[in-house]
């Protein structure tokens, strides 16, 4: 009796349990591929690399400006920083089920993935994306936390 006692147990417990670990393996993957981005995206301002905006059911409505303008990449690492730190804060929020939206909404930000600059080669984006297929193909739910 114990043993069906327990399985009517996990049986009303494991959803929510599930929907909890997609929902972080969901955060995760997301911050992969926005720290990815973020890190290959070409800088001069720091305009672009600091415009990877995660938005929670709805798109991102506008550009930003540059997090710590600067000239030549002159504040790239601490820009990058802080960019994967908004984005990381508005993953924060995230609740099972909610709809994740990762944009740039930079002026130049397509021709900057075409391979405009000689910073990074084209496809930034769709290696992004790669980076975080590869993290979720490999992630591990964590059930029962």
């Amino acid at each position: 009796m114990a043993g069906l006692l327990e399985l009517e147990r996990l049986c009303s417990v494991l959803p929510d349990q599930i929907e909890f670990a997609v929902n972080e393996v969901t955060k995760a993957t997301v911050q992969t591929m926005a720290n990815d981005l973020i890190d290959h995206t070409p800088v001069d301002t720091t305009e672009h690399a600091s415009n990877w905006q995660v938005a929670i059911n709805q798109r991102p409505m506008f550009g930003l400006p540059a997090i710590v303008p600067g000239s030549k990449g002159s504040t790239a690492p601490q820009s990058r920083q802080e960019a994967k730190q908004h984005c990381a804060r508005a993953l924060a929020d995230k609740l099972p089920g909610e709809m994740v939206d990762l944009a740039n909404l930079g002026p130049v930000i397509e021709d900057l993935n075409n391979g405009t600059s000689t910073q990074e080669p084209a496809g930034m984006v769709p290696r992004g994306i790669r980076k975080g297929q590869m993290y979720a193909a490999t992630a591990k739910l964590v059930i029962g936390k």
